[in-house]
């Protein structure tokens, strides 16, 4: 057999999972982390939407743009190459990882030494953090007990013990 027929499979199955144009690799995170913009694209833009834009208007503004460009009359292949592009566009904003990643590196975009996560600049609802139980004290309590009895207990033989 051919060494690398197994290495295919494994790879083509874990790659069928991506569109063809996700955002989401590990050269795209080093890149955003540096600040550096990981697509020239303006996804906003070509949906003609804002940042702030829910998935359902994600949706919307993709089948109005595609609604106007069936409309417009162009040839076939020039349709396909504006299609592919405002696909892209949707699945990049749709999806909530890719969507993350994007916004991510637009904030950091230029200005690296801001420190901005993912998380900061989801534009989806925040949940509230879960209630938080109250900390036990009596251990911790328990040991700076010892530890203190144990130094008073030090210092006072050692006076003793030097005279």
């Amino acid at each position: 057999g051919d060494p690398e027929a197994g290495t295919d499979v494994a790879g083509g199955a874990a790659t069928s999972t991506r569109p063809p144009y996700s955002l989401i690799s590990a050269d795209n995170v080093q890149k955003a982390m540096r600040g550096l913009a990981i697509t020239e694209c303006d996804h906003y833009g070509r949906l003609g939407i804002t940042r702030s834009a829910s998935t359902d208007e994600v949706k919307a503004a993709y089948e109005k743009k595609c609604e106007e460009l069936n409309s417009k009359g162009l040839e076939e292949e020039e349709i396909n190459k504006e299609h592919d592009l405002l696909k892209e566009s949707f699945t990049i904003l749709w999806t909530e990882e890719e969507r993350r990643l994007y916004d991510w590196s637009l904030a950091r975009s230029g200005k690296p030494e801001r420190y901005v996560w993912p998380f900061e600049v989801d534009p989806m609802e925040l949940a509230p953090d879960p209630p938080k139980e109250p900390e036990d004290e009596f251990p911790t309590k328990l040991v700076g007990y010892f530890f203190l009895a144990w130094f008073i207990l030090s210092v006072a033989l050692s006076v003793t013990l030097n005279r």
